[in-house]
């Protein structure tokens, strides 16, 4: 699996996931959600917010949140702390699989009037929790995020995609493979911008051509890199170039 290969698992934070557990407290709880606060006062009007989002995001990928492993509930903890959103250590979540989101406190507050998505894209990423691509790990949750919230800022994109990244051919080579993400998804922020559009890009692309069912058959594959020709009659490097050009 991918993860296990992933020597960074997040941009770089302050304070770990442990402590803002471990310290944090609970503000508001709902059916399917909790809220807590960690060096600042949350807003609970984001609890329904988010409650409101999980069945349609399971309604728009066919799946159910893995209760047997993640729990019954997802925990969202918005830190002054954090300044990335992510899941529970971020990219290395499949090692240590829980239901925890953390969001940083812009993205918090721009969830309750609906203008940022990255709680849906962070949530996804519970959805989705056992995977072999980063980039398409990134796509459907992006993917998932615009559709519920079309034009909403999104994870490094806080202005949306009105106005997308260029993407460079050092990033088209790491789209639908089961490469590692680069050490400048991490170290260099116009990178990350782009490189989470481009994952975003072929995701669509894909999902347009074939559907949500027939993606997550290639999502879920031991080897993504060797099913393109079957699911989608053409090879991978055909497909990202295709998605480049628009059709």
């Amino acid at each position: 699996m991918l993860a296990s290969q992933v020597a960074h698992s997040q941009p770089r934070r302050g304070v770990s996931d442990e402590q803002i557990v471990r310290e944090a407290t609970r503000v508001a709880s709902g059916d399917r959600l909790e809220l807590f606060q960690y060096g600042l006062a949350a807003d609970p009007a984001l609890l329904p917010v988010a409650e409101a989002a999980l069945p349609r995001m399971e309604a728009l990928l066919g799946l159910k949140l893995d209760e047997a492993t993640l729990g019954r509930k997802i925990r969202i903890y918005v830190s002054a702390s954090t300044t990335v959103s992510h899941v529970w250590h971020g990219y290395d979540l499949p090692r240590d699989p829980r239901a925890i989101v953390f969001l940083n406190p812009r993205v918090a507050r721009e969830a309750i009037n609906g203008t940022n998505a990255t709680y849906v894209h962070e949530m996804t990423h519970l959805l989705t929790w056992r995977f072999r691509s980063h980039t398409l790990r990134e796509g459907i949750a992006d993917y998932v995020a615009l559709t519920l919230l079309p034009g909403a800022g999104v994870g490094p994109n806080p202005q949306g995609y009105g106005a997308p990244p260029v993407v460079t051919a050092d990033i088209e080579k790491y789209l639908g493979t089961t490469k590692s993400p680069p050490a400048a998804v991490e170290d260099d922020r116009e990178f990350r911008k782009s490189y989470y559009f481009a994952s975003y890009r072929f995701v669509k692309f894909l999902i347009d051509r074939k559907g949500i069912p027939v993606f997550l058959e290639l999502y879920n594959s031991k080897n993504p890199e060797s099913e393109y020709p079957r699911l989608y009659g053409a090879s991978r490097a055909e497909l990202a170039l295709a998605a480049r050009e628009g059709h």
